[in-house]
């Protein structure tokens, strides 16, 4: 035993394979534990890693659903906030509304000031291309009196009341064929013609003017108003515009289409000149 272990290549042999033990030892991952453990964890690792991928799928999904609950609850607010400042714009408006009818009742209280003030809304009128009349909210409980002078808040003529009673009354328009009303040219207050309704040029919404004095200085374009003669309107309501003068041959006298300034088709509120004195 002991020549063994003084041979040379015996111990040149048990040197190799210390070496290769001690190798074999410093190299864990080749080792059979090593190998078992990865046996053992490899799916342990790929289970872990389903798990994580589905944990991140439904945490996507479930921030998803909160991203579109968000979008929905701002799109609602967003909603909200519109339909206020609609209601806002909308009450202006009504001010706005409110505040122009009452210049244009106190301009007509200062022009007429010979006259009360009665104002009402119309709440009816026969239909057709153009209204043939209008039943006003005041009767005869406001003040209103037949043949009162009805005029828009722009001081426009729209007609004059025809009939009354306690809490309505009815209006006929200017292009009524039961109008007339006494004119002149507002650029010269020269001259004199009577505005009245035809049943032809009524459908046109179009009248009359005829009775048309010589010194009568007028041509198409020009604006007509009330001269204050009669008993019924007072001077100073604008009446309409000359369209076309024509002359009637067997007569030698000259007429006028006139087109109302007044917009019967848009009129909702109006003021009935009621003389002070009655």
């Amino acid at each position: 035993m002991i020549k063994l272990l003084k041979n040379r290549k015996f111990q040149i042999a048990l040197s190799i394979v210390a070496l290769l033990f001690i190798v074999l030892l410093s190299v864990d991952r080749f080792s059979k534990v090593n190998i078992i453990r990865n046996i053992v964890t490899a799916p342990v690792v790929l289970v872990q890693k389903g798990i994580n991928s589905a944990s991140e799928w439904v945490g996507g999904i479930v921030s998803g659903i909160r991203g579109y609950a968000d979008v929905i609850e701002e799109n609602r607010n967003l909603k909200d906030e519109n339909l206020k400042l609609k209601q806002q714009v909308s009450t202006l408006a009504e001010l706005v509304e409110e505040n122009e009818r009452l210049r244009e009742s106190l301009g007509i209280k200062n022009k007429f000031s010979d006259f009360e003030i009665v104002g009402a809304n119309i709440v009816g009128s026969n239909p057709g291309n153009f209204y043939y009349n209008f039943r006003i909210d005041a009767g005869s409980l406001d003040g209103v009196e037949i043949d009162a002078p009805v005029i828009a808040g722009d001081n426009v003529l729209v007609g004059r009341v025809y009939s009354v009673d306690l809490t309505s009354s009815v209006i006929i328009p200017l292009i009524d064929e039961k109008m007339g009303v006494s004119v002149w040219n507002t650029k010269s207050e020269g001259g004199q013609g009577i505005v009245k309704g035809d049943i032809e040029l009524k459908e046109q919404g179009r009248c009359l003017m005829d009775t048309i004095s010589e010194d009568f200085d007028l041509k198409p374009g020009d604006v007509i108003e009330t001269s204050g003669i009669g008993s019924i309107y007072p001077r100073g309501i604008l009446v309409g515009r000359i369209e076309s003068i024509h002359r009637d041959d067997s007569l030698i006298e000259r007429y006028a289409i006139i087109e109302p300034l007044v917009n019967f088709n848009e009129i909702r509120e109006v003021f009935i000149l009621k003389n002070k004195g009655d």
